[in-house]
Protein backbone atom coordinates (compact mmCIF):
# COMPACT_ATOMS: atom_id res chain seq x y z
CA UNK A 1 0.00 0.00 0.00
CA UNK A 2 1.59 3.01 -1.00
CA UNK A 3 2.31 5.58 1.87
CA UNK A 4 -0.09 9.06 1.45
CA UNK A 5 0.90 12.62 2.74
CA UNK A 6 -1.54 14.76 5.46
CA UNK A 7 -2.82 18.20 3.30
CA UNK A 8 -0.82 21.24 4.38
CA UNK A 9 -2.46 24.43 4.66
CA UNK A 10 -1.61 28.19 4.14
CA UNK A 11 2.36 27.30 5.38
CA UNK A 12 4.78 29.87 5.04
CA UNK A 13 7.33 28.86 2.12
CA UNK A 14 10.08 29.29 3.92
CA UNK A 15 8.54 26.70 6.81
CA UNK A 16 7.64 24.53 3.90
CA UNK A 17 11.13 24.55 2.14
CA UNK A 18 12.44 23.41 5.78
CA UNK A 19 9.71 20.73 5.95
CA UNK A 20 10.42 18.94 2.91
CA UNK A 21 14.07 19.21 3.01
CA UNK A 22 14.39 17.59 6.59
CA UNK A 23 11.60 14.74 5.53
CA UNK A 24 14.02 14.13 2.49
CA UNK A 25 17.01 13.93 4.44
CA UNK A 26 15.10 11.50 6.89
CA UNK A 27 13.60 9.92 3.86
CA UNK A 28 10.39 9.74 5.56
CA UNK A 29 6.71 11.35 4.63
CA UNK A 30 5.51 14.29 5.31
CA UNK A 31 3.03 12.85 7.57
CA UNK A 32 5.47 10.57 9.47
CA UNK A 33 7.78 13.79 9.79
CA UNK A 34 5.42 16.45 10.85
CA UNK A 35 4.03 13.77 13.70
CA UNK A 36 7.56 13.24 14.77
CA UNK A 37 7.88 17.07 15.35
CA UNK A 38 4.83 17.82 16.97
CA UNK A 39 5.29 14.57 19.59
CA UNK A 40 8.87 15.83 19.90
CA UNK A 41 6.89 19.57 20.59
CA UNK A 42 4.45 17.54 23.13
CA UNK A 43 7.55 15.87 25.24
CA UNK A 44 9.89 18.68 25.19
CA UNK A 45 7.45 21.90 26.10
CA UNK A 46 8.13 23.58 28.86
CA UNK A 47 4.47 23.08 30.73
CA UNK A 48 4.28 26.68 31.43
CA UNK A 49 0.92 28.15 31.65
CA UNK A 50 -0.54 28.74 27.92
CA UNK A 51 1.56 25.99 26.65
CA UNK A 52 1.14 22.32 26.00
CA UNK A 53 2.71 20.18 28.52
CA UNK A 54 3.83 16.24 27.68
CA UNK A 55 0.57 15.20 29.69
CA UNK A 56 -1.70 17.38 26.83
CA UNK A 57 -0.70 14.33 24.79
CA UNK A 58 0.96 11.96 26.68
CA UNK A 59 -1.46 8.88 27.40
CA UNK A 60 -4.97 7.87 26.36
CA UNK A 61 -6.55 4.48 26.87
CA UNK A 62 -7.20 2.98 23.28
CA UNK A 63 -10.20 0.08 23.58
CA UNK A 64 -9.10 -2.44 20.78
CA UNK A 65 -10.80 -5.43 19.53
CA UNK A 66 -9.57 -8.08 16.69
CA UNK A 67 -12.01 -8.72 13.44
CA UNK A 68 -11.40 -11.02 11.06
CA UNK A 69 -8.44 -9.51 9.20
CA UNK A 70 -7.59 -6.19 11.60
CA UNK A 71 -7.67 -5.15 15.26
CA UNK A 72 -9.96 -2.04 15.66
CA UNK A 73 -9.88 0.52 18.49
CA UNK A 74 -10.79 4.06 19.69
CA UNK A 75 -10.00 6.54 22.38
CA UNK A 76 -12.28 6.09 25.42
CA UNK A 77 -11.64 10.05 25.88
CA UNK A 78 -12.40 11.19 22.15
CA UNK A 79 -15.01 7.70 20.90
CA UNK A 80 -15.67 9.61 17.79
CA UNK A 81 -11.80 8.86 16.79
CA UNK A 82 -11.50 5.48 15.65
CA UNK A 83 -9.41 3.43 13.31
CA UNK A 84 -7.73 -0.44 12.40
CA UNK A 85 -4.41 -1.93 12.37
CA UNK A 86 -3.03 -5.38 10.91
CA UNK A 87 -0.81 -5.34 14.12
CA UNK A 88 -1.24 -4.13 17.47
CA UNK A 89 1.60 -1.59 16.44
CA UNK A 90 -0.28 -0.48 13.42
CA UNK A 91 -3.64 0.26 15.30
CA UNK A 92 -1.33 2.27 17.92
CA UNK A 93 0.01 3.99 15.70
CA UNK A 94 -3.03 4.84 13.07
CA UNK A 95 -5.03 5.93 16.36
CA UNK A 96 -2.00 8.39 17.42
CA UNK A 97 -2.13 9.93 14.01
CA UNK A 98 -6.14 9.45 13.99
CA UNK A 99 -6.06 12.24 17.14
CA UNK A 100 -2.91 14.04 16.27
CA UNK A 101 -4.99 14.82 12.90
CA UNK A 102 -8.65 15.45 14.27
CA UNK A 103 -7.28 17.73 17.50
CA UNK A 104 -5.53 19.83 14.72
CA UNK A 105 -7.97 19.70 12.13
CA UNK A 106 -8.87 23.28 11.30
CA UNK A 107 -6.81 25.00 13.72
CA UNK A 108 -5.85 28.80 12.18
CA UNK A 109 -2.40 29.83 12.05
CA UNK A 110 -2.80 31.91 14.72
CA UNK A 111 -3.69 29.81 17.66
CA UNK A 112 -2.90 29.74 21.80
CA UNK A 113 -3.41 26.25 24.42
CA UNK A 114 -4.19 26.62 27.80
CA UNK A 115 -4.57 23.50 29.84
CA UNK A 116 -7.95 23.24 31.64
CA UNK A 117 -8.95 21.57 34.94
CA UNK A 118 -12.06 19.45 33.99
CA UNK A 119 -13.06 18.69 37.84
Amino acid sequence: MPKRQILIRDVPESLYEWIEKERHAKRVSQKEFLLKVLENAAVHSSGEAGTAGPSAFSKMTLVYWKSKKFWLGKLLEHPEIMTQGRTLEELEKNIREAFLLMALDEVPEQYQIREVAMA
